[in-house]
């Protein structure tokens, strides 16, 4: 069954499900995705405290006398009144009474009598709450805690939070002619490059992942491989065997050992090859054995879909505007996904066509950084064309 992109990634998300919640420690926290939202505990700040160092005092006179000191987590003079003054250090707390602070290099001192000049109400003093109220949302359901959000949780004093459960997800390659990292090169084999190509992108998204090994061309192994590792993962993921050939044992096991096959095929090029499946609750996704099919896949349908199990809200393509800053072919009436290198170049995002788009070439990837999603409206691209474009 061929079912156009839109079905395709309908179909693909329908069956992605959360593996439930969990509760873990901040510390252990970094890379899974909130299952809560995240609300600010108490104000930000929670008193008025110094922007700057300097002398804190009540506007309105020439000189204060200076009372004291104080800095962040130090305590100091609570209170002053007119002709006044303490020294906060960046970070202190703000005596009550207090309506600006005057940086210390602003000011000029003799003994205790200290000199400010002229300052409005307010004045390098961060407020109580000017950051954030108690009850504020910091941060959503949904959200990936990485660089930003991980800090963010210890700042805000977070002790655990609820996360999403982490489906589990098994990979292997198929093909006689595959060769491993390391084998000696054999004329007419290929090395296993769809192994790392989940591997870069699984570990940048902090997805649980196994690698089964490598299938060889056999009804049998294949069937074995798929029902083994059922019992183990939520997610399975072949490479290879879903095409039209002699040995494409993936796509008979899917047919004849009843697994629900909800596709075989998908309406673009490169990558039409594509079979999803489910059994016992899990999910097997068939893909392509050329490397340049299987990542344009991998970018198009399975990241996506597999955030979206995740529990990653924002897991959809977000495909950019891009100008084309050289020719690209295509065909009117197929939807193509061209290879190309993206730069900004005079505030616009320029593409370039990657020298091949055949789907057997895969080397132009050293440089690709971006699709473009030629729907079936447009034929080639001209240089200046516009055109939406996927940038990983």
């Amino acid at each position: 069954m061929k079912v156009d992109r839109f079905k395709a990634r309908e179909i693909l998300y329908s069956i992605m499900n959360t593996a439930g919640t969990e509760e873990v420690s901040v510390t252990e926290s970094f890379g899974r995705v909130l299952a809560e939202d995240i609300a600010a505990p108490r104000d930000f700040p929670d008193c008025r405290k110094s922007a700057v160092d300097g002398y804190a005092h009540i506007i309105g006179a020439e000189t204060y006398k200076l009372i004291g000191e104080t800095g962040a987590g130090r305590k100091g003079a609570e209170r002053i009144s007119g002709g006044e003054t303490v020294f906060v250090m960046t970070g202190g707390n703000v005596p009550e009474g207090a309506d600006a602070v005057s940086r210390v290099e602003d000011c000029t001192a003799e003994g205790d009598i200290i000199s400010v000049p002229d300052q409005k109400k307010g004045d390098n003093i961060n407020n109580i709450a000017e950051e954030n109220s108690a009850g504020d949302i910091i941060a959503r359901k949904g959200s990936v805690i990485e660089k930003g959000l991980y800090p963010v949780l210890f700042y805000i004093g977070k002790h655990n939070v609820s996360v999403y459960k982490r489906p589990k997800i098994g990979i292997f390659v198929t093909g006689d002619e595959i060769l491993e990292a390391g084998d000696d090169y054999r004329k007419g084999f290929v090395y296993n490059t769809n192994k790392y190509i989940l591997e870069s992108f699984f570990k940048d998204a902090h997805f649980d992942f196994h690698y089964a090994g490598h299938v060889k061309d056999s009804r049998d192994e294949v069937k074995e491989a798929f029902e083994k590792m059922s019992a183990e993962y939520d997610i399975i993921i072949s490479s290879g065997g879903i095409s039209m050939g002699k040995y494409d044992y993936v796509k008979e096991v899917f047919i004849t050992c009843g697994y629900e096959v909800l596709f075989q095929r998908t309406a673009i090029k490169p990558g039409s090859p594509l079979m999803t499946a489910v059994k016992d609750g899990c999910v097997f996704i068939g893909m392509p054995g050329y490397p340049a099919a299987f990542l344009t896949n991998l970018l198009f349908y399975v990241l996506p879909a597999l955030k979206k199990a995740y529990g990653i809200s924002d897991h959809d393509i977000t495909p950019v505007e891009v100008v084309m800053g050289s020719d690209t072919p295509s065909r009117e009436g197929r939807f193509d996904i061209n290879r190309a290198v993206v730069r900004s170049e005079n505030g616009k995002l320029t593409a370039y066509d990657a020298g091949t788009q055949k789907t057997s070439h895969f080397n132009s990837f050293a440089v690709v950084n971006a699709l473009l999603l030629l729907d079936e409206t447009k034929g080639s691209l001209k240089k200046g064309d516009s055109v939406k474009a996927i940038l990983y």
